[in-house]
């Protein structure tokens, strides 16, 4: 093969020198982007070996799982939120019949974490609780609920109007399914039933791989037996 190329011409030559640069030039590339997993903030890592946020208290009862996550990096601001995480995960980590986990997404210079609570403790009907924080990592502070809602240039009625198209197409799907009927549960009733008194009231925000989700509390459990249609999803709302 070497020898048929040094028997080539220098016309015929460049141009396969130059195809054959092109072609490593993107195999690079692309092992680059497909490898490397690493983010330009890692150097604030406390922990290079561990994620940005990792679970740093596990406590299993029976078949309910509470995951506590500690925000991994350095820094006075940082650590007055890891302290914050610990107050709120407080009232619940002792409760046994509840799960508690999280997720996290890091979206540029943002580390949007959402701890999620479902408490089964209660004696009529669980409960859903959620918390969120969403770090500028340029700064290590927290981003006010404002500030967001700015970045992605929408205002409450934006999420009042996302919150209820979800409420008002469960409810016309579930009047289809047949669990009640429109004279026995009109739609006010069918808020009132899930506790949804304000469409904003309770709302936590959090970046999912750059989209803007409202996380939104509701009851799941009533007397006409349509939790089944419910899953941990929705509570999250993307905001379109």
């Amino acid at each position: 093969m070497i020898e048929k190329f040094n028997k080539l011409d220098n016309s015929k030559k460049i141009p396969i020198v130059i195809f054959t640069a092109i072609v490593l030039i993107v195999i690079i590339i692309l092992f680059t982007i497909f490898t490397w997993n690493g983010s330009k903030y890692d150097h604030l890592k406390v922990d290079s070996k561990k994620g940005f946020v990792y679970t740093c208290n596990n406590i299993k009862n029976n078949d309910f799982n509470i995951n506590v996550p500690c925000i991994n990096i350095d820094g006075s601001s940082i650590k007055s939120i890891n302290e914050d995480i610990n107050s709120y995960v407080e009232d619940f980590i002792y409760n046994e019949m509840l799960n508690l986990s999280y997720e996290y997404n890091l979206n540029g210079k943002v580390l949007s974490l959402v701890i999620k609570v479902m408490d089964y403790n209660t004696k009529d009907i669980p409960k859903a609780y959620f918390k969120t924080y969403n770090i500028n990592l340029e700064t290590l502070e927290l981003i006010s609920d404002e500030e967001l809602l700015n970045v992605y240039e929408v205002s409450l009625d934006t999420i009042e109007t996302a919150i209820y198209k979800k409420f008002d197409t469960w409810y016309k799907e579930i009047l289809e399914e047949g669990y009640f009927n429109e004279e026995d549960c009109d739609y006010d009733c069918f808020l009132e039933n899930h506790a949804v008194e304000d469409y904003t009231e309770e709302v936590s925000y959090y970046i999912d791989r750059g989209k803007l989700v409202a996380y939104k509390p509701f009851t799941f459990y009533t007397i006409y037996g349509e939790d089944e249609y419910f899953d941990e999803d929705s509570f999250k709302f993307v905001i379109e």
